[in-house]
């Protein structure tokens, strides 16, 4: 009987040995990320609490720099989402001051959303994230519910990746049961070396949410400011949009979608280049110039402005490359380009082809 026992026992631990050697399909670990049919599916059918923009059941991280206008949105979203689209919002701001919240608790009757404040309430934000774990646990349909956080930081430390994961744990099991769920974040204080917005805390951000969506906003000589969203990670076909909001905190959807990213970096460049700009437009009258000659002209006033510089700015805002040229790029006689100031002549000619500040 034991020597029976002894013999099963043999031949179990075999058969496992035979499995642990058995060789493994190369390619298993690559084939995980294959597209598949369910997986299009699920994006095809997604369905959208706000626009073509904000999917239900998603986790959607929404970062912008400080008054970047994600507030101002986001409330104006909240308000679209529970009165136009029937959605109960609960808007958990712990990032306003006193005289805001008044605004936006008006705001919320109006539009008939809840507006939650844990600093009025005298609650932790550890509080907070101890009722949405128990949340989490209850067996409920939250498909109907729209939770917003803003922002993201007064919630977990978003530069501890265990505490940052613990909490998005808890979003996730949220969202699982239907829940929609919007946190808004900051974005460094600089940005990469291509002039885009990088999301504040480490990369578990990015990892663990649905979409991540940048606000990028620009201001406008009435007053107002244009913000366009960046849309730099999605599970969903997404929709860019632009955004209007007026001096009184007014949102409008526009039509189009603004590339306030390629404007934004025009004005820095214009902010960077100003004095280079008015050297050159001081010394390209009456007579053309090329690069070299203003060069020669720099070093023979002391200012010193490098030919590589000079070169930089001369074809930024040259005819041959700029929608909204300051001087014009002409060939020379023998070799190279001339700058020119631009003639009526050219200006009327920019208006027929529809020309457009940039």
């Amino acid at each position: 009987m034991h020597r029976g026992l002894a013999m099963e026992n043999f031949k179990i631990g075999q058969d496992y040995l035979d499995e642990a050697w058995k060789p493994k399909n190369p390619f298993e670990g690559l084939m995980a990320m294959e597209v598949t049919s369910e997986i299009i599916s699920k994006i095809a059918d997604a369905k959208f609490a706000w626009l073509d923009l904000i999917v239900q059941g998603h986790m959607i991280a929404i970062c912008a720099k400080p008054n970047g206008g994600k507030t101002t949105i986001m409330v104006h979203a909240a308000g679209e989402m529970s009165f136009k689209h029937g959605y109960q919002v609960i808007y958990i701001n712990a990032d306003a001051s006193a005289s805001d919240l008044k605004e936006y608790k008006n705001h919320a009757i109006d539009f008939g959303y809840k507006l939650l404040n844990p600093d009025l309430a005298n609650v932790a934000a550890e509080d907070v994230v101890n009722e949405l774990k128990l949340m989490s646990l209850k067996d409920y349909d939250f498909s109907s519910h729209v939770l917003i956080l803003d922002t993201l930081k007064k919630f977990t430390d978003m530069m501890n990746k265990s505490k940052g994961k613990e909490f998005y744990s808890i979003l996730r099991a949220l969202t699982t049961k239907g829940m929609t769920v919007i946190c808004l974040a900051h974005t460094n204080k600089y940005d990469d070396k291509d002039g885009k917005p990088v999301f504040e805390g480490v990369g578990d951000l990015r990892s663990d949410f649905d979409e991540l969506i940048y606000l990028i906003p620009v201001k406008n000589d009435d007053g107002s400011i244009t913000v366009s969203t960046s849309i730099d990670k999605c599970r969903a076909i997404l929709t860019e949009y632009s955004f209007s909001i007026s001096p009184d905190r007014e949102v409008t959807v526009l039509n189009h979608h603004v590339d306030t990213l390629a404007v934004s970096l025009h004005q820095r460049h214009l902010e960077e280049d100003s004095d280079v700009i008015q050297f050159i437009l001081d010394n390209i009258q009456p007579y053309s110039k090329s690069v070299t000659e203003l060069h020669i002209t720099s070093k023979n006033m002391g200012i010193g402005f490098s030919r590589k510089r000079l070169d930089s700015v001369l074809k930024r805002y040259s005819s041959q490359y700029s929608k909204n040229p300051k001087w014009l790029a002409l060939p020379a006689p023998t070799y190279g380009t001339k700058y020119s100031l631009i003639t009526p002549e050219y200006l009327n000619e920019l208006t027929l082809k529809g020309g457009v500040k940039v």
